[in-house]
């Protein structure tokens, strides 16, 4: 008798137990934020901030510089490059050309070939080429960029007795196809520290 009303109260614990942690299980709540704004996680490494504010100052830079003023045609042709990474991340660089080719055609100045391209759009624009030239048999002509933009990324690291500080630099340049002749560069950078896990203070 005494075996079974242990049994019992052990199993009535039990079922208490799992309906208390049941109880106290809270859905995950999601909300969304400007990713430029300050709400937005910050990290030691490049998140979307970093790459909406450098990519919105470079192509400032590059439409108030009046590189594009004496391009031979409106909107100007331009191949894009691919990014050369010098740092220590695994970084997805589209994220940033992306943002860049998108602010640049919305201008009207530009319109950005895939013909001479690298990556996938070169190779989907290359057969299309082919595919138009068997069925109209007359050769397609490429069309001749009139401007190339080239990237790279470069990461510094600094330590200090309780701060790491690592700058990312955004550098850019736009060369005129033609002349080989770098019409336009820019750099940006963006410092970022890092206190050490104990330290008071800054």
């Amino acid at each position: 008798m005494k075996s079974n009303l242990n049994s019992r109260f052990t199993g009535v614990l039990a079922l208490g137990a799992l309906l208390a942690l049941t109880g106290c299980e809270t859905v995950p709540e999601t909300r969304t934020v400007d990713a430029k704004g300050p709400e937005a996680v910050n990290t030691s490494a490049i998140n979307s901030q970093d790459w909406s504010n450098a990519a919105d100052q470079l192509v400032g830079s590059l439409l108030s510089s009046n590189a594009l003023d004496n391009a031979p045609r409106t909107p100007a042709v331009l191949a894009v490059d691919r990014v050369i990474n010098n740092t220590q991340l695994m970084v997805d660089t589209d994220l940033l050309i992306k943002k860049i080719r998108v602010a640049l055609t919305q201008t009207g100045k530009i319109a950005i070939t895939n013909t001479m391209g690298l990556g996938e759009r070169a190779v989907v624009a290359s057969e299309a080429a082919e595919l138009e030239e068997m069925q109209s048999g007359k050769k397609q002509k490429v069309l001749v960029p009139d401007y190339t933009l080239y990237a790279k990324l470069i990461q510094q690291s600094d330590k200090g007795t309780k701060v790491t500080q690592n700058t990312y630099s955004f550098q850019m340049s736009l060369v005129q196809t033609k002349t080989g002749l770098t019409v336009w560069e820019e750099e940006k950078s963006i410092a970022k520290q890092t206190k050490r896990a104990g330290s008071v203070g800054w």
